[in-house]
């Protein structure tokens, strides 16, 4: 009986290990962009789920504005497009993700894992989420960035496509303030369990081909804004749409 029961406690402590393995690290980013130009009809919450083998970057959801202006509800087809997957791949050093619209069409992108070249600074660690962050700077296509990440947690990854530090990326912010991301809750027994959509197993394009059909869907689009809108003479007119990869320099 007794050698019974220490097989069952065994058998037990090794099942609790097998949940534990299974289960993943996810992250709430808060993103946000406190240029006082910028309107916004909210805040968007992303959330990032780590595997061993590769990691899963999505929005979770849209915090809206209790303002008047944006009493309307946003499109569908807008909150959908949202919630689209970033897949990182730590082996193949790879990232998929959705492009927006090009000609009335999505198409799956491959681009590069652990685009920033990293310089970590010398200074002392800020608390966040009551872990020691640690201060590292990159420029990343058009725009310099400050990234605050915490070694505790041993995964080189981040929100969107930030990757590359030795640890967890718990803030990371542009140096123009076009965007910020900041945790704001760590899961350490995530057990969500988000895979490859038939989307994503379509034949993807390079990053190269995707910027350059994207430089010309822009042009595109503002001929036709300026078509429908056209402005008196002297007035400002949209010359690009804003980009967070600002030059979509390969």
């Amino acid at each position: 009986m007794k050698c019974l029961k220490q097989v069952l406690s065994f058998c037990f402590i090794l099942l609790s290990n097998v949940v534990v393995a299974q289960s993943s690290i996810s992250v709430e980013y808060k993103e946000w962009c406190p240029l006082p130009e910028y309107i916004s009809g909210g805040t968007n919450i992303h959330k990032l789920i780590l595997y061993p083998t590769y990691s899963v970057y999505f929005q979770s959801k849209f915090i809206k504005n209790n303002s008047p202006y944006f009493a309307a509800s946003e499109p569908e087809d807008t909150f959908k497009k949202a919630n689209d997957l970033l897949f990182k791949f730590y082996q193949g050093k790879k990232i998929l993700f959705l492009s927006p619209k090009i000609n009335k069409a999505y198409f799956v992108v491959s681009d590069s894992l652990n685009l920033m070249k990293w310089k970590i600074q010398k200074s002392k660690p800020i608390r966040y989420l009551g872990l020691d962050c640690y201060e590292a700077k990159a420029h990343f296509r058009g725009r310099n960035f400050t990234a605050y990440f915490a070694p505790k947690i041993k995964k080189s990854d981040g929100p969107f496509k930030f990757s590359g530090l030795p640890g967890l990326i718990i803030k990371v912010a542009a140096d123009d303030n076009y965007t910020i991301w900041q945790a704001i809750k760590i899961n350490y027994n995530e057990k969500v369990n988000v895979g490859l959509t038939e989307k994503f197993k379509e034949k993807s394009i390079p990053f190269h081909t995707y910027a350059s059909w994207q430089k010309l869907e822009d042009k595109r689009a503002i001929k036709e804004l300026i078509k429908r809108y056209p402005t008196a003479p002297g007035e400002i007119r949209i010359h690009e749409f804003p980009h967070l990869e600002k030059n979509l320099q390969l």
